[in-house]
């Protein structure tokens, strides 16, 4: 259960606001609870992506106590959760778990993409980290992480411009780890692919394709490769089923691949290399146009199974449309007591007033204190009980 007491006295300065956020908290929670909680079973693994945008930097993407109430409330409805455009600076995640989600919680975090930049031109990968948040009851971290580099040879094509073609890594690094969730074992995979120019024409675009189609192809035959050692293994145990020993080779990949659509090139280059979307297809983006964020798996074990899915679409309940003149009146208020350290006096500064302030809440405060992305879910299958009764009784009978 995530910690709400911030509520209490992190607005001791505008009651109003206070009884605002906890009505916001109280109507997140009920949202969460139909759309999510009532849709699933308690013995699922409630699996998630999110990318949280540019979560960690400072400036105008400064969580203020309110986002940061809200998202550790999202993310407590779930079990494990990968993160994207996590910055460098790892203080915000720190008290995004213990000050937000508490005890209960752990993550791991990948090192950030490309190499310190200082004032100069940032990396292809904006600096970033890729994270894993799960919950110790329901999900064991077993200890074995990587990050995906290519081989020589096999790197991602890309064409700058010069009469050779240059090889080069992904962006941002994959980051792999292995959990066990119930009955199954399993390796999460995720990814923030690159991103630049959309058109279908453009070499931004080409290495978007490229580096979805890499991931998903070394994915692919690392699965292979792990079910096919497994059973060789079990072989030479003399297993009675050999076929069980590849059973923990289930790969699942998710985070924000920047697909286009369902039938779009960016979508094929996952599905030709035999994974299978976890959930319904669904945009992610706020103007439910864009399919970016994507859980896909490619699963050994026979009794994989997915349940509920869908995108949580946190504006339904938090930071909503008809919220803006609020807003904008605490903003005044705190510029006019001084507050100017407050995240929420950007709605004000500069002139803004009445519509423009407004708008500027819609289109940029409410996204850099959430995020520009709605979390994608699914349910995982992770009790096998009945089955392996099943094949007790089975083989007693037999």
């Amino acid at each position: 259960m995530a910690k709400i007491h911030r509520v209490r006295w992190g607005f001791k300065d505008n009651e109003a606001h206070r009884k605002f956020v906890a009505e916001r908290l109280k109507s997140l929670r009920a949202g969460l609870r139909a759309d999510v909680h009532e849709q699933t079973n308690e013995h699922s693994l409630r699996l998630a992506t999110w990318n949280i945008m540019h979560f960690g930097n400072s400036g105008g993407y400064d969580r203020t106590v309110e986002s940061m109430l809200y998202i550790a409330e999202i993310i407590d409805h779930f079990d494990l959760v990968a993160v994207q455009e996590v910055n460098r600076n790892l203080k915000k995640l720190n008290e995004l778990v213990e000050d937000y989600l508490g005890d209960g919680w752990d993550y791991v975090v990948s090192d950030t993409s490309g190499k310190p930049t200082g004032n100069g031109p940032k990396d292809a990968g904006n600096d970033e980290r890729l994270a894993f948040l799960f919950r110790k009851e329901k999900v064991q971290f077993l200890k074995e992480v990587g990050e995906v580099v290519l081989p020589p040879g096999h790197g991602i094509v890309t064409d700058n411009g010069t009469p050779a073609p240059t090889e080069v890594q992904f962006a941002r690094t994959p980051f792999a780890i292995t959990f066990r969730s119930g009955w199954l074992e399993f390796k999460l995979v995720t990814v923030h692919i690159y991103y630049g120019d959309s058109s279908d024409s453009s070499p931004e675009m080409a290495q978007r394709k490229a580096e979805i189609a890499k991931i998903a192809e070394f994915m692919k035959d690392r699965q292979e490769y792990e079910q096919a050692q497994g059973i060789a293994m079990a072989r030479e145990d003399k297993w009675a089923n050999p076929d069980e020993g590849g059973w923990k080779a289930n790969y699942l990949l998710l985070g924000d691949f920047n697909i286009i659509s369902p039938d779009h090139e960016t979508m094929k280059q996952l599905e030709k290399h035999g994974f299978a979307r976890a959930t319904t297809a669904t945009a992610t983006d706020l103007g439910g146009k864009h399919h970016y964020d994507q859980i896909v798996s490619k699963a050994a074990h026979p009794h994989f199974a997915v349940g509920a899915s869908g995108a949580f679409d946190m504006l339904k309940y938090v930071y909503r449309d008809e919220d803006a003149g609020h807003y904008v009146d605490v903003a005044k208020s705190a510029v006019a007591n001084g507050q100017t350290r407050e995240r929420i006096a950007r709605l004000v500064e500069d002139g803004r007033d009445g519509a423009k302030a407004e708008g500027y809440f819609k289109q940029y405060y409410r996204r850099h204190q959430l995020s520009d992305h709605k979390l994608l879910w699914c349910e995982i299958k992770t009790d096998y009980a009945d089955q392996y009764l099943d094949a007790v009784i089975a083989d007693a009978s037999g």
